[in-house]
């Protein structure tokens, strides 16, 4: 009798170890919702439920999430009033039981093989399973160590500062991942991808496959960049990455608040960011650390007027896809 009870024990462990909760976020995605949850259950990887947090949906969106539910018992749902979806999310991973976390967002779908291939990643060795490796520069490694990947986290390389196409052990998901400024909607994923990479010393397991089948691009296509939103963001960057290591990854730093003026300066006139704080702290420590705007970003950042820029970059972006 002790030995059938302590090899069901045995078993309901090894069962309990490889469990993974993917959760969904879903706001008015009628459109959308029943595709993607559908390819979720559809998974060849079975040991899987399901959580979809109804973040205040006023469509169709929680009729079709409550139907699917009544025919699969893996699925969880949580309907509660609009949080966004960061918070959404926080309160997905609160009633998640699986020891593995996997974010999906509802206008998005998985390959079928995509959870069975991240957990061929999973080991005692390792507290993040990165999907999407081909994204990452360089050659083709089973593991990175962590003081690297951290290096590529700051610089955002690849898909790294997007919560989807990646499992994250449970246990990292504390609430100070998610514990946002609300407005904060450009980037905050940049922060929670900081805030995790500090918080464990693993290796990440790397996967070179495409687990993660992105729908269209809202929040990045729209979103309108000013140098005070820039600044508030580069200080959340500051406060997740402890201070004792900024020297270590003032340079990853730098490129991405680059990007960041960039953008800046693509969707804001130059009177509001040539004397911003956001601007003049970049400057200086560009020179600090001998860095330099390239020839291209100089002549960007020089263009008198908004039109110029956006010009520009339209003139840039044409020329990279047609090498005319």
């Amino acid at each position: 009798m002790l030995i059938t009870y302590l090899a069901c024990l045995a078993f309901y462990s090894t069962f309990m170890c490889k469990q993974i909760s993917v959760i969904v976020p879903a706001y008015n995605s009628e459109a959308t919702i029943a595709s993607c949850l559908e390819s979720i259950l559809a998974q060849t990887f079975t040991d899987l439920e399901l959580v979809v947090v109804d973040d205040g949906s006023t469509d169709g969106t929680t009729v079709i999430i409550d139907d699917l539910a009544r025919r699969d018992s893996r699925m969880t749902v949580i309907h509660q009033p609009n949080k966004g979806r960061t918070e959404a999310r926080s309160v997905g991973v609160k009633m998640a039981r699986g020891e593995w976390v996997y974010f999906v967002d509802s206008d998005d779908m998985l390959p079928t093989e995509a959870l069975a291939n991240l957990a061929h990643g999973i080991s005692d060795n390792t507290d993040i399973v990165f999907g999407n490796g081909f994204t990452l520069p360089g050659e083709q490694r089973t593991h990175i160590p962590m003081d690297e990947f951290r290096h590529l986290a700051v610089r955002a390389e690849g898909t790294i500062g997007v919560p989807w196409g990646s499992l994250y052990r449970r246990v990292l998901m504390t609430p100070h991942l998610f514990d946002l400024p609300r407005h904060i909607m450009m980037g905050e994923d940049y922060i929670f991808w900081l805030r995790l990479v500090f918080s464990t010393e693993k290796p990440v397991s790397i996967i070179y496959k495409d687990v993660y089948c992105k729908g269209e691009e809202h929040t990045s296509n729209c979103f309108q960049w000013t140098a005070a939103y820039a600044y508030e963001l580069n200080e959340l960057r500051k406060k997740a990455i402890p201070s004792s290591q900024h020297e270590t990854y003032m340079t990853d730093m730098i490129n991405d608040r680059l990007a960041n003026m960039l953008s800046v300066a693509l969707w804001s006139p130059r009177s509001d960011w040539a004397n911003s704080s956001f601007y003049k702290e970049l400057l200086a420590d560009m020179a600090v650390h001998g860095i330099s705007l390239s020839p291209k970003a100089r002549l960007f950042l020089s263009l008198p007027s908004l039109r110029l820029r956006r010009l520009y970059t339209w003139a840039s972006e044409h020329l990279r896809r047609t090498g005319k």
